[in-house]
């Protein structure tokens, strides 16, 4: 995993190789092993890179690399590259090095755009045809690897960080209020194709650019599974752990060390069984500990360890004077806020794993995959049962899950995810009361982005639409963080092979007896202790933010306050103020919504202000 640059001049103006480089170096973390840039064109184009080491350490293998008439930069990991590279030679090709990054290249030639389609992994890399003179760009299907870029009618500029792009023309430090906007109300971020950047946008997973002669095309390559397909559940949960363990096995393969981040919970815990099963090797895992916290799962990851043979590293999580530093780096590197506080107790578990690994698994993706937002995503599940008839099914599974959830639980959550806009506006403004706070040039907002959710069932509609949206901006988090520590994080249910058979099984095998994650469980059961099974609970990622700002409201008042922040003109100084003074306890969770503010108005200190 590393970092690209590049810089396309349509108008002959030479490339500031100076600046360029840097502007490249500005993510030296991204890539500590290596940095190079390269010149093209009398000096018009610009390709840079730094680098991660991971597959094939030689210096042959840097970038950007020079592949006959092709020039090359990519961040991520093409898994498959050894199968790729056994057909390219038997199809003619012959290779220089043992890295994905040319197997990449020969792709390319050997089968155009359509290259993409055969590459198992994470990706965001460009290809410069010298010999064409156009430019070759793409990001993974579902947006593990980050691609920013500008654009106007005098050039073109890319590059896995925003700062890069900003530090080489500072007059691009724009606000993007409407999308700093949506992220206060809602969340929303890594997901849409704005930044927080007015003019910078992101390439959306699943898509290639290409640069021709000064014109920009852009094409969807990737489009999800829309139909449900007829295989019995037997045959279902052989073909599941089959593609499973195999993903977890290509994930594993590494020039460097490799760990595993460990909850107590479902998913982790199915990676390092997946691991167990064809390596015995010492394994580093990588558990938060909340000490004194009720949901603190630590408990349950030492028994996994001791269940595997792990080397578990139990990282202890407090959150103290150092809050607002560590919120400051993390939003350095995000170039963003983050919807979640769970970011803290993340960025220091990959601060302790990088004492040992290099590259980290992590579970990220099953919960958007197979249901396992159990409370958010039961209600689509049972409006299928009702509408299909399957009332026997339906009061089953609604017993146990109401149990363990409560109806209202499970209504709001269906509610929340369904209620057109203009209804959530008016329960943010009298219930939430967010709206109040939200003043100035947060006030207007527009939410234009649709992903294409197209499915033969409720749960399968909302379920493509997390797997788009929610879990696009975890991702986000998820490689910006790991990044901060050059780490490599790995994710085994991103495997497009899993990814796209799990879209097309009936609802029935993604929840049953109330539980969401039903064709994992199954599948994988004979393989992890039992005790991991007997939970059906969805925890999340524990964070007790809660208890800390309420004893630390002088903290948040010092910041959201503070005479520079009011300044902006973007938050209601006497409501701020009261939604900070009431009890972040409360039901309407009022912590997350001041977070977020929060997280804003850090960032306008660090890209704006450059303080």
């Amino acid at each position: 995993m590393c970092g690209i640059f590049g810089y396309v001049s349509f108008n002959k103006t030479k490339v500031d190789k100076i600046r360029f480089d840097k502007s490249l170096m500005t993510m030296l973390h991204r890539g500590p092993n290596f940095q190079k840039s390269l010149l093209f064109n009398n000096d018009t184009i610009a390709l840079g890179h730094v680098r991660l080491s991971i597959i094939d350490l030689s210096n042959e293998a840097n970038q950007p690399m020079s592949v006959d008439k092709y020039q090359i930069t990519f961040n991520g990991e093409i898994y498959n590259y050894i199968e790729l590279r056994e057909e390219l030679i038997k199809n003619g090709y012959s290779f220089c090095t043992n890295s994905d990054t040319e197997v990449i290249v020969k792709a390319f030639e050997y089968w155009g755009e359509d290259c993409v389609h055969r590459f198992n992994g994470m990706w965001a890399f460009a290809i410069f045809d010298t010999a064409e003179n156009s430019l070759f760009c793409s990001r993974d299907r579902f947006g593990v690897k980050p691609f920013n870029y500008f654009i106007d009618k005098e050039r073109f500029i890319f590059s896995s960080e925003i700062k890069a792009i900003i530090h080489y023309d500072d007059s691009l430090r724009i606000p993007n209020y409407n999308s700093i906007g949506l992220f206060s109300r809602e969340g929303i971020c890594g997901e849409i194709p704005e930044t927080w950047f007015d003019k910078i946008l992101r390439l959306l997973p699943g898509h290639n650019l290409i640069v021709n002669k000064n014109i920009i095309t852009i094409t969807k390559y990737y489009h999800y599974p829309t139909k449900t397909e007829d295989i019995s559940f037997e045959d279902a949960k052989a073909k599941f752990a089959e593609i499973f363990i195999d993903a977890v096995k290509l994930r594993m393969r590494s020039d460097v060390p490799v760990g595993t981040t460990l909850s107590g919970g479902l998913d982790s815990t199915s990676i390092v069984a997946g691991i167990r099963q064809f390596n015995n090797e010492i394994h580093h895992t990588f558990t938060a500990h909340f000490p004194n916290f009720k949901d603190d799962e630590y408990s349950t990851a030492k028994k996994t360890n001791q269940y595997f043979q792990l080397d578990g590293n139990q990282v202890n999580i407090n959150y103290g004077d150092d809050y607002l530093t560590v919120l400051n780096q993390m939003i350095y590197h995000l170039e963003s806020g983050h919807l979640s506080p769970s970011i803290f107790p993340l960025w220091k578990v990959y601060e302790a794993a990088k004492k040992n690994v290099t590259v980290v698994l992590e579970g990220q993706g099953a919960d958007e995959l197979l249901a396992g937002y159990i409370v958010e995503f039961a209600g689509f599940y049972l409006l299928d049962k009702l509408l299909k008839g399957e009332i026997q099914t339906f009061l089953k599974n609604y017993k146990v899950i109401a149990k363990q959830y409560s109806s209202k639980a499970i209504l709001i959550s269906f509610l929340r995810l369904k209620l057109p806009s203009f209804v959530k506006k008016i329960i943010r403004k009298y219930v939430l009361k967010y709206e109040k706070v939200l003043i100035g040039k947060l006030k207007k907002y527009e939410y234009t982005f649709q992903p294409v959710c197209t499915s033969d069932s409720h749960l399968g509609k909302i379920l493509r639409e997390s797997h788009q949206t929610t879990l696009v901006n975890l991702l986000h988090y998820g490689d910006a963080i790991s990044m901060a520590f050059s780490i490599e994080s790995r994710l085994p249910f991103m495997d497009y092979r899993l990814v796209d058979f799990s879209m097309t099984l009936p609802e029935d095998y993604l929840i049953a007896e109330g539980k969401g994650k039903f064709i994992q469980r199954e599948a994988l059961r004979k393989i992890f202790p039992e005790y991991i099974n007997e939970d059906s609970r969805k925890l999340g990622f524990p964070s007790p933010i809660a208890d800390f700002f309420d004893g630390n409201k002088s903290l948040l008042e010092g910041v959201l306050l503070d005479k520079r922040t009011l300044e902006r003109g973007i938050f209601n100084e006497k409501q701020l103020k009261k939604m900070i003074g009431s009890d972040f306890h409360s039901r309407f969770e009022p912590g997350r919504f001041i977070f977020r503010l929060l997280c804003v108005e850090l960032w306008f200190r660090t890209f704006i202000d450059k303080e």
